[in-house]
């Protein structure tokens, strides 16, 4: 396990974008660390000095001991925690012959990772206060805090709408469309076919970050043949009720090796920089930054033709640096 550092060392290193970090494919086995693990074999389970997962990608932080860990199962994705999103368009997945899935229908495809088998609603649901959500440090309970979310993908078709979104913590709810719902607070990522990027912030819409759409380097193709892999970051810096402060990365697997990882965007959250809505929402603040935790995650696209693999989600320990 990488040594501890300073958080000071820590947010310096962070901080460097375009390098590669290249991971051995040694592979730690041992006691089981989450309860949540999706596996056939406990045997296969990794413990927590670990650096690469059951399905052999690499980790970047490490995996909080006791937190929520989950792999897409190779062979029959959808479990108790994996799910069709609300508003898709498909009924069912298709294995390919190389072992990967997609969807049956190219028209608007999400998927729900969920902590919790069947959570609807966040505490208070629809009346959830931001107040107490920092306080507490969750949404609903258990909840997944900060998070490495993996995914890989081919996309042989373009999407012709917007691209790859990854996205969490994240409330599951039933509230109709047009309804004002606080529990929708989240943010994610946009990755669009152009090869750019953007980190949104959604409540009653989605605001992007003040730094902008982003150029991804290096050059990667979007639009297939060629396998790639992404890693959605999300971890809460500070939970300080006057100045909480979250950090969003978006990480690369270029070739789809699963080992190679570049970090290619990172953006900050905090009151002062006033991303959000202007106005005092839910018993928050004006630009109230979401410092807290929520039920899952969420990967989606529309319109598409998307094969994907290697589907992950850890809860982490962002106090070391990446392994």
């Amino acid at each position: 396990m990488a040594a501890k550092i300073s958080r000071r060392e820590f947010l310096k290193l962070i901080c460097v974008t375009g390098g590669a970090i290249m991971f051995t494919s040694l592979r730690k086995l041992g006691k089981v660390f989450g309860a949540n693990v999706t596996s056939t074999n406990a045997t296969d389970i990794p413990d927590e000095g670990s650096k690469v997962g059951l399905d052999g990608v690499s980790f970047l932080y490490p995996t909080k001991p006791g937190g929520f860990v989950w792999y897409m199962n190779a062979n029959n994705p959808f479990d108790s925690h994996l799910e069709i999103g609300g508003g898709s368009t498909y009924e069912k997945l298709v294995k390919n012959k190389d072992g990967s899935w997609r969807p049956n229908s190219n028209g608007k495809v999400k998927f729900n990772i969920l902590v919790t088998p069947g959570q609807k609603d966040a505490i208070g649901g629809c009346n959830m206060n931001f107040d107490d959500c920092i306080r507490r440090g969750y949404t609903s309970q258990p909840a997944i805090t900060n998070v490495e979310l993996t995914g890989f993908f081919n996309m042989s078709k373009k999407v012709t709408r917007d691209g790859i979104y990854m996205r969490g913590p994240w409330n599951h709810h039933p509230a109709p469309i047009g309804r004002v719902c606080c529990q929708e607070a989240c943010y994610d990522v946009q990755i669009k076919p152009n090869r750019t990027f953007k980190f949104t912030k959604d409540l009653h819409g989605s605001i992007t970050h003040p730094q902008g759409i982003q150029t991804i380097n290096p050059r990667v193709n979007f639009g297939g043949p060629g396998w790639f892999g992404l890693k959605y970051i999300f971890f809460i810096e500070s939970d300080y009720l006057v100045n909480p402060k979250i950090r969003l990365q978006l990480w690369l697997s270029p070739n789809g090796d699963r080992q190679t990882w570049i970090k290619v965007g990172e953006v900050i959250d905090f009151k002062g920089l006033k991303w959000g809505e202007s106005k005092a929402l839910c018993g928050g603040e004006p630009f109230q930054v979401y410092a807290w935790g929520a039920a899952g995650m969420v990967i989606k696209w529309y319109g598409g033709h998307i094969d994907f693999k290697w589907w992950s989600v850890r809860e982490i320990d962002p106090s070391i640096r990446p392994l």
